[in-house]
């Protein structure tokens, strides 16, 4: 099945893509018949695997593990046992309070990461303080950064079956963070599509908080929506990929990026940064103006494989 979908990850929740990227975004697909995993742009050299054929469909819980979508991965990840923390210092919660005052764009994430996971909003909270740096000025920053990582962790996979308005709006967020990115600083941007560590964009998120702090929710309410809706959907169709290569075509986009974008081919002259993260912008977009039972597909691919790498 077609990989970019598994690599094209903003991730999350990434707050980096809180996705956290929350910091994390993505590429989608499964391989296809006949197609072969390969590495991310900036691994034009490393060798693909074989050809396989496609497996069986199986459910979502049971898929085997796949490497993330670009634009998808800051959102998701492996959920885990974690053992519950205590409490958190008063001199922290005093500490955080202080920096919550400063930065009112974040309450909204962090009343409803409190609520929804206290023991990992008590070990960020704690990671973000070490070394003082919760009292640094981005401080409020790295706390975001490493809560949305946290829950990522926890229950990033339910949000495959969340709701299509919670799927359109965490998609919708890493989106706008993406282009952002691709505004200032290109290599950044590959980063954050690629799901790079949710620290990196500390510094971004520091000039953006509304716009880190819309991603971060999103990915909060996508988990919340997906453990209640439990939606089961099919895996996406060789129609659904088919689509998806016509209208990125309709959109200017070369051969290579889109063997790039949906496979995870890396052409033999490598696409320069600035060009890469405008194609990873462009998928995003592509995806989003897709009828709603591909799209909806697609995205739950996406989120899945981000939680499975």
């Amino acid at each position: 099945m077609r990989r970019y979908l598994k690599q094209v990850q903003l991730g999350f929740f990434a707050l980096a893509a809180l996705v956290t990227a929350a910091a994390g975004v993505v590429i989608l697909s499964p391989e296809l018949p006949g197609r072969s995993a390969a590495p991310t742009q900036k691994q034009p050299d490393q060798p693909q695997p074989a050809r396989e054929a496609a497996p069986e469909a199986k459910p979502a819980a049971e898929a085997a593990p796949a490497s993330p979508p670009l634009a998808v991965k800051p959102v998701t990840t492996q959920p885990v046992a974690l053992e519950p923390s205590p409490p958190p210092e008063s001199d922290l919660e005093s500490a955080w309070a202080e920096k919550l005052r400063e930065t009112p764009d974040y309450r909204g994430f962090f009343d409803r990461m409190r609520a929804s996971f206290p023991a990992e909003w008590t070990q960020a909270l704690r990671d973000a303080a070490a070394d003082d740096g919760l009292r640094k000025p981005e401080g409020v920053d790295l706390l975001m950064s490493l809560a949305v990582q946290a829950a990522r962790v926890k229950s990033g996979l339910v949000a495959a079956r969340a709701g299509a308005p919670a799927l359109d709006r965490l998609f919708a967020s890493q989106l706008a963070v993406a282009r952002q990115l691709a505004a200032g600083d290109s290599a950044l941007c590959l980063d954050f599509l690629n799901g790079a560590a949710a620290q990196s964009l500390t510094q971004f998120a520091a000039s953006h908080r509304p716009l880190m702090a819309n991603q971060a929710l999103a990915g909060l309410e996508a988990i919340d929506d997906g453990g209640r809706a439990a939606i089961q959907r099919q895996p996406p169709t060789q129609a659904d990929f088919d689509l998806l290569e016509k209208a990125l075509r309709a959109k200017g986009l070369s051969a290579d990026a889109i063997a790039l974008l949906l496979d995870g081919k890396a052409p033999a002259t490598p696409i320069p940064d600035d060009q890469a993260c405008r194609n990873g912008v462009a998928y995003l977009e592509t995806l989003a103006n897709l009828d709603e039972p591909a799209r909806m597909r697609l995205y739950a691919l996406a989120v899945q494989l981000m939680a499975r790498d």
